[in-house]
């Protein structure tokens, strides 16, 4: 069940709370003072609380209900050096929020009769003809189902020409597991789908998100060009170890090759006019600005989230429901930037937070919004079950060797518990429940929880984690 606790898809990590970080510094509101929903006030005392938890240099809030956005609002400072304050047009690295984008871009071209989603990428990447990696698809790539491994790389070559540099030469060493297995989250993917956008329209990703997606949707500044970012209002990226103060990101990241995965720049109430004209079928301000076929590709679930029974991977979306109420949802973490956009299209309400510091969500924006304007109250997380040692059979079933790409791991059996390896790191092996195992690091409290994936015949095929597939490489 998609709940609106969850954080959704980030370029480094998974799935976590609902939520995007934020500092201690003087609030300031850029946008809507005179016009204020009577529950700003208590909005801003939740997000100042955040603010000074997670000490994040500053923030931006939008939200969108019954097709207008109602809510836009800047905090804190857009770096720590200037103390430049946040507005709410300033531009944010929204990470993979960027996704739902690209998916809308390569839609929209499929619809224009430009692209078929079916087909092989070698129909249009013609480099990649008698490769198996050009054997995917582009619906594939855009669900996650390609079977690629991922990485996210914030630093990387630049210029426009970059994608296709990248993107040309790619080999079959991108594979982790067969394509239609699996949900197996991959930037590399995204970037991909950008590229085949290119060769199917003949122009550049960047010229084609402009004309067709961003200045249509009412978003001036958008832009994936950090060299035109910088003529307008931007935050800079920052990173700091939790409760220590941040520093700033140096250099500004930017890989060209990857804009498609996770690069925009953008507002908060840019991504809130995105989800008004997803949430009405591809119309804003009374104009139509996507076609209705395009916005039934976007959001409608394809790709079965494993450990889900509800959730489902759309064109960079997660599609599911909490409470009996629709939820669409995709956050983004990119070297300096959180983001997260939350979408309750039943009720045509969207709640979008970004801010400048990676990995301190700010805890319970998207429940009070929703509380706040609609009176609907999420349903909380369940509770999890309790670790315990693996019994002798678990253990005989989970001992063996995973990998995703060139990247391998293994459980190994120690006496009557498990041992997790990776490299020199060993952590230790409890089970919670049938389908999940929990690794506890030596020191330190940061556990990692992994998802058993089981083929038809009940062998644990795959471990998932964060969205991403681990194939196991050995029977048990």
């Amino acid at each position: 069940m998609v709940s609106l606790s969850m954080r959704c898809l980030r370029p480094h990590l998974g799935l976590a709370t609902l939520a995007a970080a934020l500092v201690a510094v003087p609030v300031s509101m850029r946008a809507q003072e005179a016009d204020a929903p009577g529950w700003a006030a208590q909005l801003d005392s939740l997000i100042e609380a955040e603010l000074a938890r997670t000490r994040t240099p500053g923030a931006q809030v939008a939200v969108a209900f019954d097709g207008k956005v109602i809510y836009s609002k800047g905090y804190g400072v857009a770096d720590i050096e200037t103390s430049r304050p946040v507005s709410a047009r300033t531009l944010f690295r929204v990470g993979s929020v960027t996704k739902m984008v690209t998916g809308a871009l390569l839609a929209e071209l499929s619809a224009q009769g430009k692209l078929d989603l079916h087909a092989p990428i070698s129909t249009y990447v013609t480099e990649l003809a008698g490769r198996r990696v050009g054997t995917v698809t582009t619906h594939q790539l855009l669900t996650h189902s390609a079977g690629w491994i991922d990485n996210a790389v914030p630093y990387g070559r630049m210029g426009e020409g970059a994608l296709g540099e990248v993107m040309t030469v790619v080999t079959d060493t991108m594979f982790l597991t067969e394509p239609g297995r699996i949900l197996s989250y991959s930037n590399p993917g995204y970037s991909m789908a950008g590229y085949v956008a290119e060769r199917a329209a003949g122009r550049r990703y960047g010229a084609q998100m402009d004309d067709l997606i961003l200045r249509r949707f009412g978003m001036p500044h958008a832009t994936y060009r950090p060299l035109e970012a910088m003529t307008y209002d931007f935050a800079q990226g920052h990173v700091g170890t939790p409760g220590n103060p941040a520093t700033l990101v140096r250099p500004f990241t930017e890989n060209t090759a990857q804009w498609a995965a996770g690069f925009l720049l953008a507002s908060a109430q840019d991504m809130a006019r995105f989800s008004i004209a997803l949430m009405d079928g591809g119309m804003l301000d009374g104009e139509r600005v996507i076609s209705a076929e395009a916005v039934r590709l976007v959001t409608q679930g394809s790709v079965e989230v494993p450990g889900d029974t509800v959730a489902r991977y759309a064109y960079g979306l997660l599609v599911g429901e909490t409470g009996g109420e629709r939820v669409w949802q995709h956050g983004g973490s990119i070297n300096g930037f959180d983001a997260l956009v939350t979408m309750m299209p039943g009720r045509r309400l969207a709640v979008v937070v970004l801010d400048n510091r990676t990995g301190a969500p700010l805890q319970g924006v998207g429940r009070f919004v929703t509380r706040a304007v609609t009176g609907f109250s999420p349903p909380p997380p369940d509770t999890p079950a309790a670790e315990r040692l693996p019994s002798a059979a678990e253990r005989a079933q989970l001992v063996g060797t995973y990998a995703t790409g060139r990247n391998t791991m293994s459980i190994i059996e120690q006496g009557d518990t498990l041992v997790f390896q990776q490299g020199m790191a060993r952590l230790a092996v409890r089970v919670v429940g049938d389908d999940r195992v929990v690794l506890i690091p030596p020191v330190g409290t940061n556990k990692l929880t992994l998802l058993l994936v089981r083929d038809a015949t009940g062998r644990i095929a795959y471990l998932h984690q964060g969205m991403r597939a681990i194939a196991r490489q050995d029977a048990p």
